[in-house]
């Protein structure tokens, strides 16, 4: 396959019942425009931001993200308001093709999402782009106490989608969905995007685009 950069796996994609999916840099091309916003947001506690520094910061757990960029605790709940009001304002497209993509994986897996993202701006952004309808699961980081690498949010969707670890595959962009994956006993496939984080990218299947997937799968 042209898009993978490992090819390493330890399951049979036939016993595969579930793909449940990371949204943010997985399905969303949103790293543009959440870099934007955790630029303004910063530069409110007067953090000066640059790519790299981000990058070596950035977890899908923000208040890591908030840790490793300096912003001191007390500041937490601010940056919070200030990423969310500055958050509206910004409309990122879907990756190339993931609509069809799903689609298509629908036909014969459940397919459910499992993201840090807020409750409202996730659905603002499944309902903009039309893709909600597709899933029958979805988990927020509104919707647990504990976020990734936590296995909470995972082990919720798995519960209700009503299969088993070992029947579903979770897809990620960051080290900490690979985490997560561990700690819920499901298998992981790793989709390179500009958060890529992977620190153990030997370990898995990753892809380019999850539009490899069905190939993938054997689809």
């Amino acid at each position: 396959m042209k898009g993978f950069t490992v090819k390493k796996t330890n399951w049979n994609s036939n016993n595969l019942k579930a793909l449940v999916f990371d949204f943010d840099g997985t399905l969303l091309d949103s790293f543009a425009a959440h870099y934007d916003v955790f630029e303004i947001m910063f530069a409110r506690f007067n953090i000066t931001m640059d790519r790299q520094r981000f990058l070596d910061s950035y977890s899908p757990n923000w208040y890591k993200t908030y840790e490793g960029m300096g912003l001191p605790q007390k500041d937490w709940k601010a940056a919070d308001q200030i990423w969310l009001k500055e958050v509206e304002n910004q409309e990122p497209n879907l990756f190339a093709g993931v609509p069809d993509t799903l689609r298509k994986l629908n036909e014969s897996r459940a397919i459910g999402l499992v993201t840090s993202g807020s409750k409202n701006r996730v659905v603002k952004d499944l309902e903009r782009t039309g893709i909600g309808s597709l899933f029958k699961v979805i988990v927020t980081g509104d919707d647990i106490k504990r976020p990734k690498p936590s296995p909470e949010g995972l082990d919720v969707a798995i519960r209700q989608l009503n299969v088993q670890p070992e029947e579903t595959a979770y897809i990620g962009d960051a080290n900490a969905d690979y985490e997560m994956s561990l700690a819920s006993g499901v298998h992981f496939i790793g989709v390179r995007s500009a958060y890529d984080s992977f620190k153990n990218s030997n370990s898995f299947v990753c892809l380019e685009s999850v539009n490899e997937l069905p190939e993938l799968i054997g689809l």
